[in-house]
């Protein structure tokens, strides 16, 4: 069995995981994490803005005011203006739409392949488990990164293939999590009892297996959204990832890094954005992971 990923606990069997008391045992113990309940509350916040952009905007994203020109933090624009003239403010919460939607449908992406390819495998068991996770291993060896510049430069730079390109390499992890909870929950009764009763392999993957390790899945998904968001700003930080006139955290962040020396504020606001973002999914997630541990329970 692979070696279970750090920050990952082993989760309890049907039981347990059917049982409301456990779920509400952890829902406690998540309010009862500060960092987590603040990086949920940033985090909701975040999401809030993004959907509401196109009507709490002050200015449209690609307005240029060549007159204006780059402008400090001012009343007019309260986080300053690009030497385009255009309000940062409004590049920032527009990018966040694209960054966040990128975190979230990419890894929804590698939920999907990595859940169904994970339970599959653990499930099925014998030579399919070892062929299949012999190909999660070669994929492995793969240097992920240029696969998707290649992807990119060979497809074009398409905002719905940066969403499957990050989400097909990001899996793999998921795929050996959930193969390894799979294995430990194989032999219980109740998937004795599901086999006993006629269903099939795919019935029974569906309607008890996958259900029985959505506890790591849910705080791997945590930590997978930050490092799609990471990738997402590396690939337009490259240049390879959102085009203007539209922007991303990534997007700007280049743009900033370009400017830092003159027009300090267009780095600053953007970087700090994206940190407060990382740093509020990652506090999640280590808040679910604790309240999500059996052993949590016993303390």
């Amino acid at each position: 069995m692979p070696e279970q990923p750090a920050g990952v606990a082993a989760m309890p069997g049907r039981e347990a995981m059917h049982s409301p008391s456990l779920w509400r045992d952890a829902g406690l113990r998540l309010a009862r994490n500060r960092l987590a309940m603040i990086g949920l509350i940033v985090l909701a916040f975040m999401v809030v803005l993004a959907l509401l952009t196109p009507w709490i905007a002050p200015y449209s994203y690609e307005a240029q005011d060549l007159e204006l020109g780059p402008v400090a933090p001012a009343p007019a624009h309260w986080l300053g203006t690009d030497i385009f003239g255009r309000d940062l403010l409004t590049r920032i919460l527009y990018g966040s739409r694209v960054s966040l939607a990128v975190g979230f449908l990419a890894t929804a992406v590698a939920l999907t392949i990595g859940v169904l390819w994970g339970a599959c495998a653990g499930y099925i068991g014998g030579g399919a488990d070892a062929v299949m996770m012999r190909i999660v291993d070669i994929l492995y060896a793969l240097p992920f990164t240029i696969f998707i510049i290649l992807l990119m430069v060979v497809f074009g730079q398409n905002i719905l293939l940066l969403f499957f390109a990050i989400g097909a390499v990001e899996w793999l992890t998921m795929a050996r999590i959930v193969r390894g909870q799979v294995l430990s929950v194989r032999h219980q009764e109740y998937i004795e009892a599901a086999v006993t009763m006629g269903l099939s392999r795919w019935q029974i993957i569906r309607r008890h297996v996958i259900p029985n390790v959505l506890g790591p899945v849910i705080v791997y998904t945590t930590l997978t959204i930050p490092n799609v968001i990471l990738l997402e700003s590396f690939l337009s930080f490259l240049g390879l990832g959102v085009q203007p006139p539209a922007s991303s955290w990534g997007v700007l962040i280049a743009y900033g890094v370009e400017t830092m020396e003159e027009y300090p504020w267009l780095l600053f606001f953007p970087a700090a954005t994206l940190s407060l973002a990382l740093f509020s999914l990652n506090f999640l997630g280590d808040g679910l992971r604790d309240a999500l541990d059996p052993r949590a329970s016993k303390d």
